[in-house]
């Protein structure tokens, strides 16, 4: 299995250590050489991006066409630069000062064909996911069998995230820790076979009501 590699293309004068502490291996290089370094560019396999920088929306189509997962790294988040950067390719797009331990999960969550949001755009859509009813007339074969499997506290935790709650949120309402949030989360996204919060809350929304035995 090939190693993964990190290539972050960044702007003279702008950068931070986070990027090396999340990826201890990883090549950070400014705007200008990016696209010229081609042996570079053939290895890599996470791409991060810097938008605003002169050409970066064609240096994220460019990485995206050879075949690497792109996350743009943004010091303003914006919808529209957003939906460009998804539209030249990107998987992902995240604040370029993120926590090392945030940039990971990114890289993760791309590296497995998932997409990688803001958590507030992520919130946004699963709330406005939530809020539309299923379409009468879905046939009984979209209903996934493994939602059985889940456990009680599992479901109640899948249930919260598909209303669009963070995990600290989630943690807060059933009086449990985030760790514990992320273990149960991350349970449910197996059992269900979903990799993201927006697959989960399409998942759900598709699904019938689930009892509850309370005792």
């Amino acid at each position: 299995m090939r190693a993964t590699m990190h290539l972050f293309v960044t702007e003279p004068g702008f950068r931070t250590p986070r990027w090396q502490r999340a990826f201890p291996g990883a090549t950070v290089v400014e705007s200008a050489e990016a696209l010229a370094q081609g042996e570079a560019q053939a290895g890599t396999t996470v791409a991060w991006v810097l938008t605003g920088t002169p050409d970066w929306e064609r240096q994220v189509a460019e990485f995206a066409r050879q075949g690497a997962r792109v996350i743009a790294m943004t010091r303003n988040p914006a919808m529209a630069e957003l939906r460009v950067a998804l539209g030249r390719g990107a998987r992902g797009y995240v604040h370029a000062v993120s926590s090392p331990p945030l940039l990971q999960q990114a890289a993760g969550t791309v590296q497995g064909g998932g997409m990688w949001l803001p958590p507030e755009v992520v919130s946004g859509v699963v709330r406005v996911l939530s809020g539309i009813p299923p379409e009468p007339s879905a046939p009984p074969a979209g209903v996934n069998p493994a939602l059985t499997s889940l456990t009680e506290r599992e479901r109640a935790v899948a249930e919260a995230v598909a209303t669009g709650l963070s995990n600290k949120e989630v943690a807060r309402q059933l009086e449990i820790t985030e760790r514990t949030v992320k273990a149960h989360l991350s349970a449910v996204f197996r059992k269900l076979g979903v990799r993201d919060r927006m697959q989960l809350a399409v998942r759900l929304r598709t699904s019938p009501p689930l009892d509850r035995d309370i005792g």
